[in-house]
């Protein structure tokens, strides 16, 4: 069975956009399964059981840890691995090459070589039944350079957020980076949308709007702005702990050269914490004492996410 989203609309909507600078980002290297089996034990968070930990130490790629009720590891491997009530689900990118038709009309920015996308799934270890998470497909038309990338930012037990991000150079002034979001519940194994419940989103995009207006480098054409920061992204924040905050993303637009890489190519943006927590969030939002105590032993450590095998 194959769940898939979406076709790749950023590159549609990134090919019209001129490009003259900037450069391909390296893909996420693949998640490798966990030595165990999978389970099909529903994971409720409060209930008694093995923990599935990932995160990173400093620089280092993804690992999952598998940590009984004391705090015990039992295990660890590279990569992410979530326990769902379909079983324990690895997380897995692909890249891909795509054939671009270049931009120009026979010279040297016709095509700098093949483009690059990511595809993005989740699977059992048998990778039989997949949840297509990210699908980019194969469309280079207009380019002359492409590099698509996922990055996945955190999960809160089945529920993962994923960004995308695009850079393309269209034979224009300069490149461009389009980026976008989505909620994945592993559950559902479908995209959600849960950002428009944000409460008081009113009164986050003007502490938003507040910030970007300090950092502008200049402050008489940021009291001119009249465009309102819009959310674009809601992100899972880890305490030392453990405990669980919702940040919220709000970008604005700007011009390229004033842009801070944070969203996409034309914007700034401001991230501000959202003081809410979704009522389906709120089975992770205290972690059990495995996840405390895991913590405490493996200092520096980032968490990115953990659930009940």
């Amino acid at each position: 069975m194959h769940v898939s989203v979406r076709p790749f609309a950023l590159l549609a909507a990134s090919i019209a956009l001129a490009s003259a600078c900037g450069g391909n980002r390296p893909a996420v290297a693949p998640a490798v399964d966990l030595a165990a089996g999978p389970r099909a034990t529903p994971p409720e968070a409060e209930r008694d059981g093995d923990v599935l930990v990932w995160g990173k130490q400093g620089d280092g790629r993804p690992m999952t840890y598998r940590v009984a009720d004391d705090g015990h590891v039992l295990g660890e491997e590279p990569g992410i691995v979530i326990a769902t009530s379909r079983g324990e689900l690895v997380w897995r990118e692909r890249e891909a090459e795509i054939k671009l038709t270049g931009c120009g009309e026979g010279g040297p920015l016709e095509s700098l070589g093949p483009g690059t996308v990511t595809h993005a799934w989740l699977g059992p270890r048998d990778d039989q039944a997949r949840q297509v998470v990210v699908d980019p497909g194969e469309d280079g038309d207009g380019a002359g350079e492409l590099s698509h990338r996922v990055e996945l930012l955190g999960s809160v037990g089945p529920y993962l957020f994923v960004r995308e991000d695009v850079f393309i150079f269209a034979c224009g002034a300069h490149g461009n980076t389009a980026a976008s979001f989505k909620l994945w519940d592993a559950e559902a194994g479908k995209e959600i949308d849960l950002m428009h419940h944000l409460p008081n989103k009113d009164a986050l995009a003007r502490s938003a709007e507040s910030l970007l207006d300090e950092g502008d480098r200049d402050p008489e054409e940021a009291r001119q702005q009249e465009d309102v920061p819009e959310l674009v992204q809601i992100l899972p924040v880890h305490g030392e702990r453990g405990g669980l905050r919702i940040d919220a993303q709000f970008a604005r637009a700007d011009c390229y050269v004033c842009s801070d890489g944070l969203w996409s190519g034309y914007t700034r943006s401001a991230i501000v914490p959202s003081e809410w927590m979704p009522e389906r969030f709120a089975p992770w939002s205290t972690p059990p004492v495995a996840v405390v105590k895991f913590l405490q032993s493996h200092p520096g450590f980032a968490l990115g996410g953990w659930s009940r095998s």
